[in-house]
């Protein structure tokens, strides 16, 4: 196996910059150096270490013995190498210091960190259109129902897309697949921070806002302002969408809160009756919004 073979092998499991250097520290060669942030561009070793740091380098160097030292704090370092592990070897009469780098417990608490919340998100969230998936919208939704303020009422929107099936037949499923972040963008660019928006099924997308008081309610405003985005003549939307929406109370759920089953159950019947307002919209020749409370028969 070749010399250069062996090096890519070893660098893709150490990241490290090997130097071949003098007895005084100077610098004649960079042999490899795999830390893509690290800059090997001084002329003696010591230039890379503050003066007590560079004692103990000395000390290592003139033992002539191949050793290694632990956690040497660089002098010139940058967020992703602050810290390195060095060790000097003798081979066929020449002198050669490798850098091991090395993260403080700090910095391998927060990449972790980063990379748990990471994953997080990439399983509460549609891979399509980013907005969140039915995981991630039930642990929102769980939030709100035990917010304690019985009175608090709350929007329940589900937006349909129209004709997704004609967009799949005529432009494939390009183009269907543009339809649907087409929506998901107008949905989230017209919703507010501490609104949720989740891709609820496969042509389907549900809304549930937090009702401002007022004698207008926030969720049909929303559903209203959607359908007059869509139908504007700026817009560049291949379909339109029809609407339900229904309002419900905190206090509806508050019995359920000891038995999660329980209460995603009756959620979901709430949930039911937007749809429901949604499949009328749709008969009543879609792009449009159709309201819970505008509907004099029973809606359940």
């Amino acid at each position: 196996m070749k010399n250069e073979k062996i090096l890519s092998i070893v660098t893709n499991f150490v990241e490290m910059c090997i130097f071949h250097i003098d007895e005084n520290g100077d610098i004649k060669e960079v042999v490899v150096n795999s830390k893509g942030s690290f800059n090997p561009d001084k002329k003696n070793i010591y230039e890379y270490f503050t003066k007590e740091e560079g004692e103990r380098v000395s000390k290592l160097i003139a033992s002539g013995l191949d050793e290694e030292r632990k956690h040497l704090t660089l002098k010139h370092s940058c967020d992703e190498c602050k810290y390195t592990d060095i060790e000097v070897k003798q081979v066929r009469g020449e002198l050669y210091i490798t850098f091991k780098f090395r993260e403080s417990s700090r910095e391998r608490e927060l990449k972790y960190e980063k990379m748990i919340d990471h994953l997080s998100v990439k399983a509460s969230t549609d891979p399509m259109t980013t907005l969140l998936n039915r995981y991630g919208y039930w642990e929102r939704v769980k939030a709100l129902l035990n917010c304690g303020d019985s009175e608090r009422e709350l929007g329940i929107l589900l937006v349909d897309v129209d004709n997704l099936k004609s967009i799949n037949d005529s432009k494939g499923h390009k183009g269907g697949d543009k339809a649907l972040k087409q929506v998901s963008k107008l949905i989230t660019d017209s919703i507010r921070s501490r609104d949720i928006a989740v891709r609820y099924g496969g042509d389907e997308f549900l809304i549930v806002v937090e009702e401002l008081t007022g004698k207008k309610s926030t969720g049909y405003s929303l559903g209203k302002r959607l359908i007059s985005i869509v139908n504007s003549k700026d817009s560049k939307m291949l379909t339109t969408v029809s609407i339900g929406v229904h309002l419900v109370k905190v206090g509806d759920f508050e019995k359920y809160l000891g038995n999660e089953d329980k209460l995603r159950i009756e959620w979901d019947k709430a949930v039911d009756i937007a749809d429901k307002m949604t499949y009328i919209a749709k008969e009543n020749g879609r792009n449009q919004v159709i309201f819970s409370k505008d509907i004099k028969s029973d809606p359940q």
